[in-house]
């Protein structure tokens, strides 16, 4: 019996830590802040990590000059250059699952692209750090903007971040 209570109980306790977890994501990307882009830089991202116990999550905020987006999905035959992820991981770091994104949207002037606009959040969480790793995280975005005007070269902007600092 008390074997079957321990079954039934498990998987509440685990969500119940999984969400404490998450909330404490939650409230980091909610406070992470960017500098004010603009028109001479149009996209600003920051960074940083949330640990807890042996987990760790990637957060990597972008903010976004009015009138500028960039590319969550691009059908073959357009031109743009969707965002690319970037994630280096040491050794003493295990990557579990793939990156939770903000919602993009669907492009105006062009049907099919998805985009972003203003601000977009992606996290990679469930990251399971072995042996207590303080090696360097290294995390980012390849991405390319454009408004409605101009298209502006491709852009590789990481960060790199140490657990438990």
């Amino acid at each position: 019996m008390r074997v079957l209570l321990l079954l039934l109980l498990l998987p509440v306790l685990s969500a119940k830590a999984q969400s404490t977890f998450d909330k404490k994501i939650e409230a980091a990307a909610r406070t992470l802040s960017c500098a004010l882009p603009d028109e001479r830089e149009p996209v600003t991202l920051n960074a940083m990590l949330v640990n807890e116990k042996d987990s760790i999550a990637v957060i990597v905020k972008a903010a976004l000059a009015p009138g500028w987006h960039i590319y969550q999905y691009v059908p073959q035959n357009l031109p743009y250059i969707p965002i690319d992820h970037v994630l280096q991981l040491p050794k003493s770091i295990t990557a579990v699952g793939g990156w939770i994104k903000t919602d993009p949207a669907s492009s105006a002037n062009d049907p099919g692209v998805l985009i972003y606009e203003n601000e977009a959040v992606f996290i990679h969480k469930a990251l399971r750090i072995e042996n207590n790793g303080k090696d360097t995280i290294v995390a980012g975005l390849y991405y390319q903007t454009c408004n409605l005007r101009q298209c502006l070269p491709p852009v590789e902007k990481t960060f790199n971040l140490v657990p438990g600092k």
